[in-house]
Formats: C-alpha cells, structure tokens, sequence
C-alpha cells in the first residue's frame, strides 16, 4: 500500500484559501473566550447532534437529526425496531465525548491501545470483537479500492502512527492536512471489521480537537462527493478531501458564531462601540467595517440556512450547497471603497444541482458603480458591493450586473450604514424593465428570492 506522508502532499490555491479560512474563524472564536457556559451547552449539543447524525447517515443510519439528539438526550431506545441505530447514536456519541476528553494529550494521538479502546466504545453491543483488528479479508462492495490483507493490518497500523508521530513532532504541517490525511489512511487501512469510517472520522475530529479546532462534520447529503474525494486522495490528489474537510470545520465555527450573534451581550456592545461619536477617524473606518462584515456573513449564513432547508426537504433531486470563503480583510474593503480594483473577493458559491443539472453563482466582492439610479437612494457613498456571476455546464461566465433581462434579478447587493441594499431587475416592465434598489432588505427575502428563481426559471423540465 502506497502511504504517502502529510508532508508530501501538493497543496493547491483552493486548499489553501480554505486553510486561511479555518484559521481566521479559529481566531474569532479563540477571542470570544472565555465563552459563557450556556453558549458552551448550546454549541456542544447542537454540534454533537449533528456530528452523529451525519457520520452514521453515511454509514446507513436513518435516524433524522430531531431523532438523534432525542436519543442523545435520553440516552434511550425510543423504539425497539431500530434498537441497532439507537445503540450505534449513543456508542458514537460517547465515543466524541471521549476523544474531546483526551484531545489535548498528543501521546494518545498515535497510541494504538487508545485508538482500540475508541473502537471498542463505539461498537459495544454491536461487533463482537469490538476493539480488536480484523480477522479476515473484507471487500468492499463497489470500489475500485479494496483494502489490505488481514495479515497486513498490524504492520500498516504501526507504519501510520510512526508516522503520524513523526509528522506532529515536524510541526511543519497544518493541522488540517494531517487530520485529512489521518482520515484517508484509517479508511484505507481498514483495520476493523466495521466502523472503518466513523473511526477514520473520530480520529481526525481528534487531531482537529486537539489543536484548538472543531469537529469536520461531512455531510450526510454529500456522501458521493465525499466518496469520490477518497478515491482522489488514493491517487495522491487530496485537495477534493481537504476541500470537504475545510468547508466542513468553517460550518462548524459558524455554529459558534451563529450563538455569539444571538447573545444580546455582544450586540449591546456593538451598538455601545457605533454609538461613540469622539471615535477618532480610523476608529469610525474601522467601526464602520466590522459592520459592513457583519451584514455580509449574516447574508451568507442566511444563504447557507436557506439551502440547508432546501436539500433536506428535497427528495433528492435537487440539492443545494453554500461553498464559503472568508470575509475580505479591511486592507482590501478600504481599496474598493476608494475605487481602486482588488484580487482575491471571492466571498462564497451556492452551487444547485436539480437532476443532472447544474448551476454554479459565485458572490465575489467588488466596486460599486454609480448611476442616475443612486440619486433615488439615501446617503450612499463609496462602497465595496457584493456582485454575483453565473456559470454552467459548458457556458461561458456570466455577470448579473452586465445583463439587462438575466431571469435571475439580483444584480447587486450593498451595504449603507446598516441597511443592506438589493439592486435588482425589474422584471415586471418586461423587456423595457430596468434597475430599482430595494432599501433595507431582509437577507432573508434577498435568498430566498434568488433561489426560488433559479429554481424556477434556470433549470429546464
């Protein structure tokens, strides 16, 4: 078995946006620390919840979300005819609770006991020889891969941890890469009768834990994707699996934001720092961006909540997904708002998918161009705006605002003081329609408008 190491493995500009990404959200929740205790609760539930839920969706569990936190909850077979599903929720959800306990003990990391006594938690009741290596060859039905021999096992598994005890004493890796490549190797290996993937999954969400991260909750929905990006990283291609591991820690963080938001605290102290008016000049531009930033990832939160209901309401045929970058540092907002061109805006892509076809908008950040149309509007001023392309299958990219009758009408989106400001077309003049702005506008309204039109007028029957 080819094993590449961490250290080995070619990083491309995507990835490495990402990793920028896991490491700017990291730091935001790191300065909000010490955090309250009932944000603690609520953040650890809500993440277990759905660590859970998605890890043993994927291996088959048909539990909803609702259903397995009840069972977290209680700690009970709620009924008897899935007992299996209801014992392998509880065993998974100890399993995290142990490996959060242990996380900041890198011995551990690499100890081969540990990572059978993790195994044996998490399948108690469930395997016979749980916390013990396979005892004969499995096939996996399907792959193209199939994994080692059973006489192999023992020898890979102390190759993996040698190196991986190696490659953390180096230092000189991300820890996102070394939690990707710790989970592509535990699937390869194989080194159980069943649990391959959720250990593979606990084991990285242990590396990730243990360098002050969260948990890489791949998505049930994402399954294929997720599958395919293995296959990739068995050719020595693993960006596709960084990339899902990435997006997936950065949906994570924004739980925690998304309960630092609601915290009445926080939003008497924002309103307390606007409303100093002896600020002094790059105090109130600093201010004034924090601001902006913060109606813009409410709109991409707001975004990714619209088409997380979407895909689980859907019966599989449409599927919609929220591929997010980080917010532009202020050095590059100050830029566009002088009017001066910047690199780097992409902000996020909401991808659709209905059958076998796909659509793909980019929202990237750039500079707003005045018109006759901003004299309807209140106190604009120069502003870095939000603008949104389209590209499809095959089809050349194309920019919202550089059509006059796009059936997609979101042209533009702004910010001035804290209103958020839609540019959009007025498809009821018809072919002499023109621009309007809708003024303070509910991110809401803003996607689910936009969605609902994609849906209904770009995809054909």
């Amino acid at each position: 078995m080819d094993f590449p190491k961490p250290s080995e493995i070619d990083i491309n500009d995507v990835s490495r946006e990402l990793l920028i990404e896991v490491e700017t959200l990291s730091h935001e929740v790191e300065s909000r620390r010490p955090i309250p205790e009932d944000q603690i609760k609520k953040i650890t539930d809500e993440l277990t919840g759905r660590n859970v839920n998605n890890s043993s969706g994927i291996e088959g569990n048909t539990f909803t979300l609702r259903e397995t936190k009840e069972v977290l909850k209680t700690g009970s077979i709620i009924d008897v005819g899935r007992k299996r599903e209801a014992i392998e929720t509880i065993n998974l959800g100890n399993a995290i609770e142990y490996i959060q306990k242990i996380s900041d003990e890198r011995t551990t990391w690499s100890d081969t006991d540990i990572f059978l006594n993790v195994h044996n938690k998490l399948m108690n009741n469930l395997l016979e020889d749980s916390g013990s290596f396979r005892h004969q060859d499995v096939m996996i039905t399907g792959a193209k891969y199939q994994p080692p021999s059973t006489e192999k096992v023992q020898y890979l598994m102390t190759e993996f941890f040698d190196a991986l005890k190696t490659e953390l004493e180096s230092g000189q890796v991300a820890p996102v890469v070394i939690a990707t490549w710790v989970h592509w190797s535990i699937a390869r290996i194989h080194p159980f009768m069943d649990g391959n993937g959720r250990m593979a999954r606990l084991w990285q969400d242990l590396i990730l834990f243990g360098n002050h991260l969260t948990a890489a909750i791949i998505p049930q929905h994402s399954r294929e994707d997720y599958y395919q990006a293995l296959m990739s990283a068995d050719n020595g291609k693993f960006n596709p699996l960084i990339q899902i591991v990435a997006n997936s820690i950065n949906d994570s963080f924004n739980v925690y934001l998304n309960v630092f938001r609601e915290s009445d605290e926080i939003q008497d102290w924002a309103k307390e720092i606007l409303g100093e008016s002896n600020a002094r000049s790059e105090q109130k531009l600093q201010l004034e961006y924090l601001n902006w930033s913060r109606k813009m990832r409410s709109l991409k939160d707001t975004f990714q909540r619209c088409a997380n209901q979407i895909t689980n309401q859907s019966d599989g045929s449409i599927e919609v997904q929220v591929k997010g970058f980080d917010i532009i540092a202020q050095s590059t907002w100050e830029l566009l708002r002088s009017g001066s061109p910047a690199g780097k805006t992409w902000f996020f892509w909401l991808n659709f998918r209905k059958e076998h076809q796909h659509l793909n908008y980019c929202f990237f950040f750039g500079r707003h161009m005045s018109s006759s149309l901003d004299e309807t509007l209140t106190e604009i001023h120069p502003s870095p705006c939000l603008l949104v392309s389209e590209e499809s299958d095959g089809e050349a990219a194309i920019r919202l605002d550089e059509s006059s009758d796009h059936p997609v009408t979101l042209r533009e989106l702004l910010v001035i003081d804290d209103r958020l400001i839609r540019k959009r077309f007025d498809r009821e003049q018809g072919e002499l329609g023109e621009s309007v702005y809708d003024e303070d506008i509910d991110p809401f309204k803003v996607a689910t408008d936009m969605m609902k039109e994609v849906l209904l007028y770009r995809f054909s029957d």
